[in-house]
């Protein structure tokens, strides 16, 4: 790393940071993880792999204050009016992470692992859109396996609304990749499948999982189910699934869903010639 590239990852970080701060998407201790990962990022992957990261960071944190005050009313907001901290950057970023160190250190593999960084991303940014976009539904959801009624919030609750945001986050990641003009390691065609594979499938497992094991409790003072520990204010009681698979480990086992589809599909299809 000579000393211009060092110049320019301390610029587009801090500038990164200032934005997602000022917005409000991430808290300090959020804001700081965020800008270890993208930094690591920058020095494996490159500009693009920056690039993709922050589309997501950027546009789920602005969807996640779309329509607030009825997600809220519903009881299936986000927390501190959707400021993200540290824990969400952990799950929804720790796998990307760790598929930009590999790339770094297995170059042979590149296409594989940069198959599977884009997928990561693409996983957790259509299940944050998925959620987001899915809770301006009017309706009830329904269950991903059984499609019984739940009330919004409920983990495994799906919607189509919430399938048309998880693609528009397939959309959005994938004209991003291309308009950077950077389409390799992966062809334009190859990226397209990457990228929406990557993100149907992780949404649909994080859904699974939401419905079978992640911890679900009922607030005693609304009655809803919600995958947080503490509602209303007060302690909520615990009704199914294993307390220890909480949201942020389910965004982790969604990520690596689609990480592993992503390196799969690259893998399979990818081609020097």
């Amino acid at each position: 790393m000579n000393f211009i590239q060092a110049i320019e990852i301390v610029t587009v970080l801090t500038i990164l940071m200032i934005i997602s701060y000022r917005l409000r998407i991430l808290d300090a201790q959020g804001t700081i993880l965020a800008a270890a990962i993208g930094g690591t990022v920058y020095l494996t992957v490159g500009r693009i792999g920056v690039v993709l990261i922050t589309a997501f960071v950027v546009v789920a944190g602005l969807f996640t204050k779309t329509g607030y005050d009825r997600k809220s009313m519903i009881g299936a907001a986000e927390p501190r009016k959707g400021l993200r901290g540290w824990r969400n950057v952990m799950g929804n970023g720790i796998v990307a992470a760790a598929a930009a160190i590999m790339y770094a250190l297995f170059p042979e593999y590149s296409e594989a692992i940069f198959g599977g960084y884009v997928g990561a991303i693409a996983a957790v940014f259509a299940d944050t859109m998925a959620t987001e976009v899915g809770l301006l539904h009017k309706g009830d959801p329904r269950l991903i396996i059984g499609f019984k009624k739940v009330s919004p919030g409920t983990p495994g609750g799906v919607t189509l609304l919430g399938y048309g945001g998880a693609l528009g986050a397939a959309l959005i990641l994938t004209v991003t990749w291309l308009l950077l003009g950077e389409p390799n390691p992966l062809n334009p065609v190859l990226a397209v499948l990457v990228v929406s594979s990557s993100a149907l499938v992780g949404t649909s497992v994080d859904s699974v999982i939401g419905q079978y094991f992640q911890g679900v409790y009922r607030c005693e003072t609304c009655g809803k189910h919600t995958e947080l520990e503490t509602h209303c204010g007060r302690p909520a009681k615990p009704i199914r699934g294993f307390r220890i698979v909480n949201n942020h480990v389910v965004n982790i086992l969604c990520s690596l869903s689609g990480a592993l589809v992503g390196a799969a599909l690259t893998l399979l299809f990818h081609s020097t010639a």
